[in-house]
């Protein structure tokens, strides 16, 4: 029963870096994906709600299967909690809000928001799996900020299929090689033996993403940023402290089992409804 709550649990970890990576990848590169804001942010609208609940059933797994562990982590990293909970607010304040009145302040107010919570957001999580990893939480904060806006550029070149996000996609791809590579070693020092195997992965698939690009093949491109960014829940995963489930967690691992075909199920028609390019403002 143990295995399979925690395969769980990294299914809907994984789930959540891979499919809200993206989205808020391209909230904090909102300034540099284009000009027209409304059709970027049209790019994300269909996806980034249902993206969302990914994070919530991994909390609420964490906290029914493993209340030890989940008392242990909340307690280690409870200041990088709240940064992650207040900019994820603010970043959906912002996508909700902005087209709700005219006016070019108000519009700029609100993206400024967006693009906020989104760094807040992916900025949180480094410093959070930093903790676990040892104590390098702001070098880890770099190997997150780096990898979630690189997925979200490709995610707009795909999207979008317009040159900015892929440029840009282009530029940052190096980046995270040479500063977000050697920060995920760092922060993990005390544990090299997990860390290095993981950060040569994450090398050799920013070099793949970098290939997938500069032929636009985008589709490839972003398998590649997604296999990515699984390095950061699976770091996380690595630090772990060692816990056995709940008593009571065979309920709670039966409806899971039921759920999951049915929430995988839901996820793939959303992302096939909206396969296609973005060709016009959504309602954002």
């Amino acid at each position: 029963m143990d295995t399979f709550a925690y395969a769980m649990l990294g299914l809907f970890g994984i789930g959540y870096f891979v499919l809200a990576g993206a989205d808020i990848g391209v909230g904090m590169l909102l300034p540099f994906l284009g000009r027209d804001r409304r059709l970027t942010i049209a790019a994300i609208a269909p996806f980034f709600l249902g993206n969302e609940v990914w994070l919530v059933a991994t909390a609420g797994l964490l906290t029914a299967l493993f209340p030890g562990m989940e008392s242990e982590v909340f307690g280690r990293i409870w200041g990088a909690l709240v940064v992650l909970v207040s900019g994820w607010t603010i970043r959906d304040m912002g996508l909700w809000l902005r087209g709700r009145q005219d006016g070019t302040a108000w519009r700029r107010f609100w993206d400024g928001a967006t693009v906020a919570g989104s760094w807040a957001v992916a900025a949180s999580w480094g410093v959070a799996i930093g903790l676990l990893m040892g104590g390098g939480a702001p070098l880890f904060a770099v190997t997150t900020c780096g990898l979630f806006a690189l997925h979200g550029a490709v995610f707009a070149a795909l999207r979008l299929g317009s040159e900015e996000p892929r440029a840009l996609a282009r530029r940052l791809v190096p980046v995270v090689l040479v500063a977000g590579v050697p920060c995920a070693i760092g922060a993990g020092t005390d544990h090299l033996g997990r860390t290095a195997p993981l950060a040569a992965g994450l090398g050799v698939l920013l070099v793949l993403a970098w290939l997938a690009l500069g032929t636009r093949r985008y589709g490839a491109a972003l398998v590649t940023s997604a296999l990515a960014i699984v390095v950061v829940p699976l770091l996380a995963a690595a630090n772990l402290p060692d816990a056995t489930t709940a008593d009571d967690a065979s309920l709670t691992l039966t409806v899971t089992g039921v759920m999951v075909p049915l929430l995988i199920a839901a996820q793939a028609w959303v992302w096939w409804t909206f396969r296609g390019r973005v060709d016009g403002p959504s309602y954002l």
